[in-house]
């Protein structure tokens, strides 16, 4: 009876819902409504990540993500002040969730490898660093330190926007996410022509831009016009395969980087194997992210 319930609180977790906006909303209400739900998304999803479920730190980290990206989504609407610390703590949780969550995807496919007997010792030594990285993310989920950033974050999304800058009239809601959309979508674009000469980093760098873009949009395209609505939903659709992509090509090399941490000998070699990224595989991606790039330059949807 204690083991299920010890697995009916594993498998407990919260999914991202799309913030309910309005027209009528200020780009404060529209940023508070938005980062509310992603703080909300933290908590509940807290307990869960501490025991071990790999499904609640990956909706810890989106929240996360969708988190930052909202900031820099209405950055020009929302005071600074009090942000430059907020930021540096947050980078500090996206720290301790990503490792976690690189480990869970590194194992993953470590456990779809067949069972051999020096795979089982390979096996051993990713389980090992596997519960001392979740270790460390639980010892910081309870720490003094999370608690004080939850806080700061809801005070100063509550008390930040009553300074005086926020008083001013400012643009619409719809208007300002129209404007700000359309400008992320040609940054990217832009970005995006010089693919196919890109590094790993580089790479990596336009996947979160393109991620925080689809985010963005997802909470956000509901206030567009609806004449825009079928090239809205291509896009995103174009944006997903582009996330899929490049996500691909991340695991590869985050699998690999682990790896190297943990090479031992013949062992290394062997695990390093596991996260192919093999030119013919690795141009294969490329190429069709960068044919998805081009076809999102031509839909022009904002």
């Amino acid at each position: 009876m204690n083991s299920s319930r010890s697995q009916q609180r594993r498998e407990r977790h919260r999914r991202y819902k799309l913030p309910r906006l309005t027209a009528t909303m200020t780009c404060q209400e529209a940023f508070r409504t938005i980062a509310r739900g992603c703080l909300d998304d933290l908590v509940e999803n807290q307990q869960a990540t501490c025991e071990g479920n790999r499904e609640a730190l990956h909706q810890m980290r989106i929240a996360l993500t969708r988190l930052r990206g909202a900031r820099s989504f209405f950055s020009s609407s929302i005071p600074s002040s009090e942000w430059s610390p907020l930021k540096g703590e947050l980078k500090w949780l996206n720290k301790h969730l990503s490792q976690a969550r690189d480990l869970d995807v590194a194992l993953k496919r470590l456990s779809s490898v067949e069972d051999t007997s020096p795979q089982q010792s390979l096996d051993r030594v990713w389980r090992k660093t596997w519960s001392t990285s979740h270790r460390e993310l639980s010892r910081a989920l309870h720490s003094r330190r999370y608690r004080i950033l939850l806080r700061d974050m809801l005070i100063w999304m509550e008390n930040g926007n009553r300074s005086p800058d926020s008083l001013k009239p400012s643009t619409s809601l719809t208007t300002y996410s129209d404007r700000q959309l359309d400008r992320w979508y040609k940054k990217l674009i832009k970005k995006s022509r010089a693919f196919d000469d890109m590094n790993a980093g580089q790479r990596h760098r336009l996947r979160i831009q393109s991620k925080r873009l689809r985010y963005a949009l997802e909470t956000l395209g509901q206030l567009l016009p609806s004449k825009s609505h079928a090239k809205v939903r291509e896009f995103l659709k174009s944006l997903r395969k582009i996330q899929k992509c490049l996500g691909q090509l991340n695991d590869a090399e985050q699998g690999r980087a682990i790896a190297t941490t943990l090479a031992t000998r013949d062992d290394g070699a062997r695990s390093r194997s596991l996260f192919p990224t093999g030119r013919k595989a690795r141009k294969r991606m490329i190429k069709a992210a960068a044919l998805t790039f081009r076809q999102m330059a031509e839909l022009k949807p904002f």
